[in-house]
């Protein structure tokens, strides 16, 4: 039965790795394509920076799920080559965590700037300019992984501090995993009593004015679907992150339920970020201008010289005849 059951895992291992991979590199391709769009918007606000760099870590987190999968997974499992080190695998880890923080705290300073240009409509700018935004990115970017890295570091005889990188319970103690899905909650809970509060603000101004804000509720609408794939896609990773603590019910289980509860959160993750860009390139208007202008205007301008260039030996032929 085990060996029966070990086949199936690596059946789901050979079909259902590359599907993911390939999901991972068109995740990406997707966000870099939204990420070429700020070089061509000449005014870019704090909200519009945030998406750019939430885009950016779409493109980061598919490349290092991509590259974990095939690493930690692929090729032990199905080329059947096994690590002589694990320090690379562990470092894969602490970038892959180190992304799911940053792209929540991402989310909570994107609904923060959304607040502000809701209540502070007129002078939300000297709360949140493009500088104080650009160095919290950085702050963003680099705190979670370099963190995680230290703490990686901080264990005798585990972690960096083996000449292998052997030994890895830290990762799997349950006060760690605990604390980090505790962070990820909290920024959850926080961003989700801005966009409230903003929907509130949003619904007294058109009771005394008797006037809707179309602006801001379209800015709120991208906000919460942004944040919805947010939910979907990491709030599972989450879950079976904790699950799979020590001491927890999936701790150690590798049967082929959790093997297939693990691809799914992966398809879940890759929904996500293969969705973002669907609701960046249709619901900002300084995206979508540079989508409709820069790519598919080229795309059918090329198509109509492929076209002509095919029509035109006919047209000489044509001619001779005449």
């Amino acid at each position: 039965m085990s060996h029966q059951l070990t086949g199936i895992q690596e059946f789901l291992y050979e079909i259902c790795i590359p599907a993911i991979v390939i999901l991972c590199v068109l995740a990406a391709l997707f966000n870099i394509l939204i990420f070429v769009s700020r070089f061509y918007v000449k005014t870019r606000s704090s909200s519009l920076e945030l998406t750019y760099s939430l885009a950016l870590s779409d493109t980061w987190t598919s490349t290092i799920i991509a590259g974990s999968l095939f690493w930690n997974s692929y090729k032990p499992v199905v080329l059947g080559i096994r690590h002589e080190s694990f320090c690379f695998p562990l470092t894969m880890e602490a970038f892959r965590t180190g992304g799911l923080l940053t792209g929540c705290f991402h989310l909570a300073a994107l609904g923060f700037v959304h607040y502000l240009t809701i209540v502070r409509p007129f002078d939300h700018v000297k709360f949140m300019n493009i500088r104080l935004t650009q160095t919290l990115i950085i702050i963003i970017w680099s705190v979670p992984p370099l963190l995680l890295i230290v703490y990686f570091s901080s264990h005798a005889n585990q972690g960096y501090r083996n000449e292998r990188c052997m030994g890895a319970s830290f990762y799997e103690a349950l006060y760690f995993r605990a604390f980090v899905s505790l962070v990820i909650i909290v920024l959850i809970m926080i961003t989700c009593a801005l966009y409230w509060n903003m929907l509130r603000k949003i619904s007294s101004v058109r009771t005394k004015t008797g006037t809707a804000n179309p602006r801001g509720r379209r800015t709120v609408v991208t906000a919460v679907l942004i944040f919805g794939t947010f939910l979907i896609g990491w709030l599972p990773a989450s879950i079976m992150f904790i699950l799979t603590a020590k001491g927890m019910p999936l701790h150690g289980n590798s049967s082929i339920i959790v093997n297939i509860l693990s691809i799914v959160v992966l398809v879940n993750i890759m929904g996500k970020t293969l969705t973002n860009p669907i609701i960046y390139a249709t619901r900002i208007p300084e995206i979508r201008q540079f989508v409709l202008q820069r790519v598919f205007w080229q795309i059918r301008t090329q198509s109509v010289v492929s076209r002509r260039s095919e029509l035109t030996p006919l047209k000489k032929s044509s001619g001779n005849c005449n």
